[in-house]
Parts: C-alpha cells; structure tokens; sequence
C-alpha cells in the first residue's frame, strides 16, 4: 500500500513549522505564496498595501482597510494581513504622528491626548471614541492619505527584488525548450 501523501511534508509547510516568530509570521507565508505561482511583483504591492494599511491612523480600522483596498486590488489577503499585524506596534507609534500631521495641515490647535488614553477610551465604548474625536480621524486620516501613495511605492520598490531573489532561491528551476 502507497504511503499517506497527507503526512508527507512540503517544503513551503516545514518552512513554516521551523524557525521563529518572523520565519512562521512572514517568511512561511510569503514563501508559500511564491511557491504556489505569486509572482514577486504581485507580493511586493501586497506588502506595501499591508505596511501602509497597517499604520492606518484610526484604532479598530487597520484590517478594514488592508481588507479593502487588497480586494479592490486584488492583491494576496494572507501576505497583506500579515505584514498589518506584524506592524502593529509601530502602528500605535505612529497614531500620533499622524495626528499632530493632520493638526498642522489643518492648522488646528493640537489636543491633549496619549495613546493608552485613546485605547482605553476606545475599550469602553468605541461609538463614543470615534464621536469625541471625528475631526481629529479626519484630519490624521487626510496626514495619512498623504504618505500613504509615496510609502507604499517606496515600500513595493525595495522589497521587490528580495522578493525575486527568494523567488529565484525557493522556486525549483524550470527547464525551458530549446530555441531552433
């Protein structure tokens, strides 16, 4: 009787098994993807999209986002939802960034606030966050919808071409018919 071919593994899959928090969060599902036909391009804007939907300035609204723009995209869901919760972190760093950004667009006097305020105003009742704080959304969101384009085509530029190097190293080498 033939062995299971359920139990055997695939690369791609042990890839994922091994290694740390960046090798099963980030390197197994990008690898995964190319070896299953992404090409490098397509990753690299689904990374960019990620990245910069994932820095989207509004708390609770980050997957919405990726959500959204990789379908009207059409981009990889797995690798764009990954690379938004791997940053995450610098997400919140970067919430007031973009809130004194839109302050000075809007030359709005800056309010006082801090991060661990706003999530824990946002725990208790997420319809009174965002009420309390609609102008200030908007106006982070416009300092956001400002980067965002220059980002993410800065992003989807560098990363391409680890994205084709990992491609050349982990896809197997197709033999192409001799030219006559």
């Amino acid at each position: 009787m033939p062995p299971d071919s359920s139990s055997e593994e695939k690369p791609a899959d042990a890839c994922v098994k091994k290694g740390g928090f960046w090798r099963r969060k980030v390197v197994g599902p990008i690898r995964n993807q190319l070896t299953q036909g992404a090409s490098p391009k397509a990753l690299s804007h689904a990374v960019a999209v990620g990245f910069v939907g994932g820095i989207f300035p509004v708390l609770g609204t980050t997957t919405i986002i990726t959500t959204l723009i990789g379908y009207f995209l059409r981009l990889n869901q797995p690798v764009i939802h990954s690379i938004g919760w791997l940053v995450y972190p610098l997400h919140l760093l970067l919430i007031p960034v973009f809130i004194r950004a839109g302050e000075f667009l809007f030359g709005d006097e800056p309010i006082t606030f801090s991060v661990p305020e706003l999530m824990e105003i946002f725990a208790k009742s997420p319809s009174h966050f965002f009420s309390s704080f609609a102008m200030t959304f908007v106006h982070c969101t416009v300092a956001w919808m400002v980067v965002a384009p220059f980002l993410g085509a800065l992003i989807a530029v560098a990363i391409r071409p680890l994205l084709n190097r990992a491609a050349d190293r982990w896809m197997p080498a197709t033999s192409s018919p001799p030219v006559s």
